[in-house]
Formats: structure tokens, sequence, C-alpha cells
């Protein structure tokens, strides 16, 4: 394991994530984005030393969030002590129509199914950012598995907590913003 640890490029993250997502969904289902994703750094606001989240404040109104946490190896995961995160979020208008294309035979008659199969999605996405990360030379990251919500996540979420910025890709389906992701990571040591 290599001692030295890499500050990323505030664009590796955001392009990579794009990249991902586009590519991800593309074998999935070759849908479509109808517009450029967009790609912001926010502030991390933190509270009682976890990383706030609040769909609400993607949307304007419902949707479901998962997320998984990035460590560095699986002693850190059994710790708890996270080095970034990834949180998806789908606005619940469109979740549906979007997962359905994505996941052949999904219903969307119960909650708890939405809630599971956007837990589903974000491992996908999760396990394939991690697996670029780790193509461009950095530590192969052990991941958590997906925990789901509807419009907030009330504990939190896990982060690295010298980390200040995460990175907010909004992606736009049917001519509405669809889908969201952040992303945090903090320096990651190269393999």
């Amino acid at each position: 394991m290599a001692e030295k640890s890499a500050s990323f490029d505030p664009q590796i993250i955001a392009t990579t994530c794009m990249r991902v997502v586009e590519s991800t969904i593309q074998q999935m289902c070759n849908l479509t984005f109808s517009q450029s994703p967009q790609s912001v750094p926010r502030d991390i606001i933190e509270y009682d030393s976890r990383m706030r989240i609040f769909g609400m404040e993607i949307f304007n109104g419902p949707c479901y969030i998962s997320v998984v946490n990035y460590y560095l190896t699986p002693k850190h995961l059994e710790d708890h002590d996270a080095c970034g995160a990834f949180v998806l979020y789908l606005e619940e208008k469109v979740a549906g129509q979007l997962l359905k294309a994505l996941f052949k035979g999904f219903d969307d008659d119960e909650e708890s199914v939405m809630l599971d199969t956007c837990g589903q999605f974000c491992h996908i996405l999760g396990e394939n950012f991690k697996n670029e990360i780790s193509k461009q030379g950095y530590l192969d990251l052990s991941m958590s598995a997906p925990q789901n919500y509807r419009n907030n996540c009330p504990e939190g979420v896990e982060f690295h907590y010298d980390e200040y910025i995460k990175y907010e890709t909004s992606f736009y389906f049917w001519k509405e913003k669809a889908m969201a992701v952040d992303i945090t990571l903090s320096p990651v040591p190269e393999k």
C-alpha cells in the first residue's frame, strides 16, 4: 500500500461522476440526458459530526435518497471512519419512470420497493465511481451497503471531517431535473 495521499482535483471528482453516471445508464437502458449534467461545489453542512442531507433542497419537493460511504480499508469501514460519501437523489415524480427504464420488471407500487431499488441503483453507481477512481491509480476503496431514505437523512451521513466541499451534479431526463448526486472524497492514497 502506498504511503502518499493525493488531493483530488475537484474536476476529477465532478467529471468522473458525470462520466460514470452516463456510461452506467447507457449500459443499463440506453437512456439519454435531455440536457448536459451540471456540477457545482457546495459547502458541506455538518451537524453532530455528520454531513446534513436534505433532498428537499435539491428538488424543492419530495425525493428518494440513497447513500453509500467510502473507506480506505475494511477496518475503517468497521470503525465508521469514512473517507467519502456518494449520495443519490431521485425526484419523486420521475423516480418510478427512471427506475422502470433501468430495471426490467420494476414495480413502483410500494415505497419500500422504490427505496430498495434506489439503493440498488446507488450501489451500482457508487461501485462504478469507486472502480473508476481505482483505474486512475488510487487505492481500491471499501464501500458500505446503501442506506435509503425519503426526503432527508435524519441522522446525517458519515464523511471525512477534513472535507468542507461536496460536488453536486444534476442530471436531466424528460426535460426536467430528475436525479442528482453529491460526492465528497478526502485525499486517497495512490496504489
